[in-house]
């Protein structure tokens, strides 16, 4: 009667799992979704970045000639444009921000006020890339990409 029972769980096991490999994957979450990106599929979700009272910027930086990249004196973003990148921007894990969208050396900085007061720092890329770090214990690390931003200074 035992082995019964084994072989019971043994075929409900077996049919769990076949069917778990041949449905599809499911959403992480209903406002997340994925995209391919230079060929390669990312997963978008909403970005947790809270309400930003202030933006500084402190400057741009990059190699852009010696690492065959567009000259990267065409990147500087302004506090507007800094916002709206910030409001279009979704969160993407930091695997496929390191591994899966295109790294370039062309990057703006600065600082960021929270509505809740909170400071944090931010650098964003001239490919629509970006990281916050928020101030506080522990310090919270965002990595955003935006596919949307196809507006100047952004290369596309």
């Amino acid at each position: 009667m035992e082995m019964r029972h084994v072989l019971r769980w043994g075929i409900c096991l077996s049919a769990i799992l076949i069917s778990a490999i041949e449905s599809p994957a499911q959403p992480i979450s209903e406002n997340c979704s994925e995209i391919m990106e230079y060929e390669s599929t990312i997963l978008l979700c909403p970005s947790p970045l809270p309400p930003i009272r202030r933006i500084h910027i402190e400057g741009s930086h990059g190699r852009g000639k010696e690492l065959r990249e567009p000259d990267c004196s065409t990147f500087k973003p302004d506090i507007a444009t800094v916002r709206r990148y910030f409001s279009k921007a979704r969160l993407i894990s930091e695997r496929d921000w390191m591994h899966e969208i295109v790294w370039v050396s062309c990057r703006a900085h600065g600082s960021l006020v929270l509505e809740d007061g909170h400071k944090a720092y931010w650098g964003i890329s001239a490919a629509r890339s970006a990281n916050v770090i928020i101030e506080g214990e522990p310090k919270q690390k965002i990595y955003l990409y935006c596919p949307e931003c196809d507006f100047s200074p952004f290369w596309q």
